[in-house]
Parts: C-alpha cells; structure tokens; sequence
C-alpha cells in the first residue's frame, strides 16, 4: 500500500510570515509551486497559496489610480496577513488514497506531512496524479484455492 511517505516531497520551499506577498510571489513563481507552509520559528502557522493571492488581487478596486498602486499592495502586505490559518495536515504512514479523499473533501491541493509539530513534507494533487500515472496505486490481492494462490484483481 502506497503511503505519503512513498510520495512526499521532502525538500519542502516555506516562507516566513514577515515575507512581503510580493517576495512570496516571486519565491512560488521562482519554484513553480502554487503554495507553501508558513514557517515561524521552527512552527507550522499556516500555508500561503495561489488562492489566498487571487483572493488579494481580486479584492482590489477596478479604479484606475488603484490599479496604479497594485504593486504597493504587495510590497505592504505581509505573508501573515493573508495566510490560511487552518493547516490541512497528514501523518507519513497515511494511505494515500485516504490522503486523495481528505483532500478532496476539505477542497484543498497540498497537504503537509507532520509528526507532531514537525514538517516532514508536502503532498500535493500532482504528486498523487503522478502516483495514478505512474501505476504506483495498484494493488494486488491474493486468494488461496485448494492446491494454488491465483491472483486477483486489484483495485486502482
């Protein structure tokens, strides 16, 4: 059976919640990531995600002079400011199929790998694609019939 563990990123980009939105932006944008863990002090305080971003842009008025300043907005705000706060985390072992279903039902594309309070990685809905992809979902079932195992089917 397939586990987070199997498929996480280790490596995992974090910020800082002091981090302007316009240098935040730019790390994602560096690294081709959509979003990362928010990191003070060693803790898990939150994740900053393409979301939360379009959420900020989106919030700006159409005015011209506003559009001027769009990119004050981002140099003022800070990482802290528009965080989600309610992390989605998983222990390493999970199944990753549990893991799809978790992220599905709490609407979200990445979920941190912890134990405890520590950061082990991140799993994100490309990481299980890949996983789908890669057949690495499979699993094999075996029956006992008298005088020899066949293989059944397993499910994907």
């Amino acid at each position: 059976m397939l586990r987070l563990r199997d498929i996480m990123t280790k490596d995992v980009l974090t910020v800082s919640p002091e981090m302007s939105l316009r240098d935040a932006m730019a790390m994602l944008a560096t690294r081709h990531v959509s979003g990362a863990p928010v990191v003070d002090a060693g803790q898990v305080v939150g994740v900053i995600s393409s979301t939360d971003l379009l959420e900020v842009a989106a919030s700006e008025p159409n005015a011209p002079v506003a559009r001027a300043h769009a990119a004050s907005a981002t140099d003022d705000l800070t990482v802290a400011a528009v965080m989600t706060r309610a992390v989605v985390s998983l222990r390493p072992g999970t199944p990753v199929t549990q893991a799809a279903h978790h992220m599905r039902r709490a609407g979200v594309h990445r979920v941190l790998v912890m134990h405890g309070y520590r950061l082990l990685g991140i799993v994100t809905t490309k990481d299980i694609a890949n996983a789908v992809a890669d057949n690495k979902l499979t699993e094999r079932k075996y029956i006992s019939l008298p005088h020899e195992a066949v293989e059944a089917p397993g499910w994907q």
